[in-house]
């Protein structure tokens, strides 16, 4: 079943608006988006926005997790990672156990870490907000904004465009009394027809002092997709992808994770790193495509302890980079906006 839905993805593009209205009087033959409340288990209460499309792209994006994509699948095989956390409503603190509370909250295919801070949790000198009690601002690991609640803005299917096209945006907001106003600003858009996720986010400081600023893109990815024939490709350096490639990729017990800058090798704007898995039916390939000019750095996380085994594909700014060109620098200055966009293609292509 699955090698015919190409051809009928093509079938369905030839049909003209009216015509694919008589066959599915409300798209939904071929889409479909819907908020929903989680009934049961640690996730109980919170928001999800379930989003399907006429190429077999399923996700869901949870509202009350920093607007975030807590899992995907294509086709019916699942691409994204879950953790034994399960999604968890309301956010466990995260400056709980020395500032790794985080990793009580860990969980989904998309986890953005940020605004003011990514890595290990850290103090850092808070005089530029001018407060006689706050001499320090306390950073948790990755960050704050991950754990936050959006405010929707709306959802959707524009069946007005020449591709017709499914869409959710919402504000999530990061915000302390004599600290930070960080509020990101998110719109995701997939084609009815397509096999592109698009990202498009805004950072404003909507405070009154200089605040810093950070994004990291943990974009996770699990079993099945992830296994031992798992290989990557694109625009990093050859060295490191052939030592990826031929490294040993089965979960162990006594795995220890780590983090590993991959260079961009490419001098074009736009950079291009993918994911293929030529064992599943069809083979399966995922590709993100980012700016190198806005997240200049990139990383591969690799945790294959058992009962975790987890691989990340990392893009991010930090905030101790500085940049030269003004695009997008470590302090964003009162009403200062950093936009960022970010596209994930699913394909059975394998190269």
């Amino acid at each position: 079943m699955m090698s015919l839905l190409p051809s009928r993805q093509s079938h369905f593009r030839h049909f003209s608006p009216l015509e694919l209205r008589k066959r599915t009087i409300d798209g939904r033959g071929v889409s479909d988006i819907r908020l929903l409340e989680v009934a049961d288990g640690p996730g109980r209460g919170q928001r999800l926005i379930s989003v399907r499309n006429a190429s077999g792209i399923v996700f869901e994006i949870a509202p009350d997790r920093g607007f975030d994509i807590s899992s995907v699948n294509w086709r019916g095989i699942n691409i994204g990672w879950n953790s034994a956390n399960g999604l968890p409503f309301p956010a466990n603190s995260l400056d709980a156990e020395d500032g790794v509370g985080f990793y009580r909250n860990l969980d989904g295919f998309l986890v953005t870490c940020g605004l003011d801070h990514i890595g290990g949790a850290t103090r850092t000198d808070a005089s530029h907000f001018i407060h006689k009690h706050r001499k320090e601002v306390f950073h948790p690991l990755h960050g704050r904004i991950a754990s936050q609640r959006a405010m929707i803005i709306g959802y959707g299917i524009n069946w007005d465009r020449d591709e017709p096209v499914i869409w959710a945006e919402a504000l999530v907001k990061q915000a302390a009394i004599f600290g930070e106003n960080l509020v990101l600003r998110r719109r995701i858009e997939l084609g009815v027809f397509g096999n592109t996720v698009r990202i498009d986010d805004r950072v404003e400081n909507r405070g009154f002092r200089p605040t810093p600023h950070a994004i990291l893109y943990h974009l996770n990815f699990g079993y099945p997709f992830l296994d031992e024939t798992i290989t990557l490709s694109g625009d990093l350096d050859s060295d490191l992808m052939s030592d990826f490639n031929n490294s040993d990729k089965s979960p162990r017990d006594e795995f220890v994770d780590y983090f590993r800058e991959f260079p961009v090798t490419s001098i074009i704007p736009t950079a291009r790193v993918a994911l293929h898995n030529a064992a599943l039916i069809g083979g399966v390939r995922a590709q993100i495509s980012y700016p190198r000019a806005h997240l200049p750095v990139f990383g591969i996380w690799r945790a294959y302890q058992s009962g975790v085994y987890a691989l990340a594909l990392e893009p991010m700014r930090r905030a101790d980079l500085g940049d030269t060109e003004g695009r997008c620098p470590e302090i964003l200055s009162a009403g200062e906006i950093a936009a960022y966009w970010l596209e994930l293609e699913f394909s059975s292509v394998c190269v």
